[in-house]
């Protein structure tokens, strides 16, 4: 009779134990990143020309597609100079992981900026179609003489 309460309990006891040592999902240092590349996004959008300024718009857009076209060639090319330099010493691995490290950094925040800029364009042209489609709707006075 004592075997059976045994095996009973430690798998009870167990499962308690498992239990109260579980956690939460440990914090992902990088959020705080993300969350200030995320923010720096929008305050790119935010410096779009005014919606009555539409000319000006695309040439805003793609400046800014240039210049971040540009830093992410920058970034390709300092990692592949740092992974190379990374051959050349003892910890290789750990080497070439922080220069990818840095890399995605500066990938992850181009990124952030890219959908920030599409979503200033696509709120664009569906403001530019709704108004399009409400000309088309309303009714034109026609004077006849």
């Amino acid at each position: 009779m004592k075997r059976l309460s045994f095996r009973l309990c430690l798998p009870v006891a167990c499962a308690l134990v498992l239990a109260a040592c579980q956690s939460g999902p440990p914090p992902d240092p990088r959020a705080d990143v993300r969350a200030a590349d995320a923010a720096a996004a929008r305050a790119l959008a935010a410096t779009a020309p005014p919606d009555s300024d539409a000319a000006a718009l695309q040439p805003w857009l793609d400046a800014q597609r240039a210049r971040m076209e540009a830093e992410r060639r920058v970034a390709v090319q300092r990692f592949e100079a740092d992974e190379k330099a990374c051959w050349q010493r003892f910890a290789v691995n750990a080497c070439v992981r922080q220069a990818r490290v840095q890399r995605r950094g500066v990938l992850d925040r181009l990124r952030q900026e890219e959908l920030a800029l599409n979503e200033v364009e696509r709120q664009r042209r569906t403001a530019a179609r709704l108004r399009q489609l409400q000309d088309k709707q309303t009714p034109k006075s026609t004077a006849q003489p």
